[in-house]
């Protein structure tokens, strides 16, 4: 995972040296995420929590490469997800770097349209299960124990860009993997986190 961000920095990095179109800037959001997992046949989905994610992000034009108005985006972000559950829930913390290839549509030379796709990265860093128990909270430690701590899927943003800076956008974003580390005499046990957010980023 690290190598992998590594070279995918340093990739971005000199192809933008050589187009002299690569920006930086920061970001973050709001999270409202959900678990979904299947154990013996038996679908079950948590209620929506809510968390953030904040990090910094790299942009480089890509329409030396494709046709005007294409951009590849990558961002290192702490991304809190989780579930909520009746008496308890989950605390999910990943260090997450998504790669999105997006194309921005120009209306005025203030206001332009951003939509972008791709694959996210996550390494699972911090986690809790927290339950109430005779009035007092447990917690257990997650990755590693019921849930693995790779996790790999799919990002999606709908956004618009205003003064050339200030980025405003809603993503989803889906597991593609088996997080599961539970195994269950029988049957297979799967489990996924989805999130739906709510963003913002500056662009120097």
């Amino acid at each position: 995972m690290k190598r992998f961000i590594i070279v995918l920095m340093a990739v971005m990095i000199s192809m933008g040296v050589s187009a002299q179109e690569l920006r930086l800037g920061a970001t973050g959001g709001l999270n409202f995420a959900w678990e979904r997992a299947k154990a013996a046949g038996v679908k079950v989905s948590s209620d929506s929590y809510i968390g953030f994610q904040v990090g910094a992000k790299a942009e480089m034009d890509f329409s030396s490469y494709l046709i005007d108005g294409f951009y590849l985006e990558g961002s290192l972000l702490y991304n809190l997800k989780g579930g909520s559950y009746s008496g308890s829930h989950s605390n999910l913390g990943y260090l997450q770097l998504p790669v999105n290839l997006g194309y921005r549509l120009t209306f005025s030379g203030d206001v332009s349209l951003l939509g972008s796709l791709g694959p996210y990265f996550g390494l699972g860093v911090l986690g809790k299960d927290v339950e109430k128990v005779s009035g007092a909270k447990v917690k257990t430690d997650v990755f590693g124990t019921r849930l693995q701590r790779f996790d790999f899927g799919l990002n999606y943003k709908l956004g618009v860009e205003v003064w050339d800076q200030w980025q405003f956008y809603l993503g989803f974003e889906h597991s593609l993997l088996n997080l599961s580390k539970t195994k269950i005499e029988g049957s297979s046990s799967r489990t996924r986190v989805t999130n739906f957010y709510i963003g913002t980023a500056y662009m120097f």
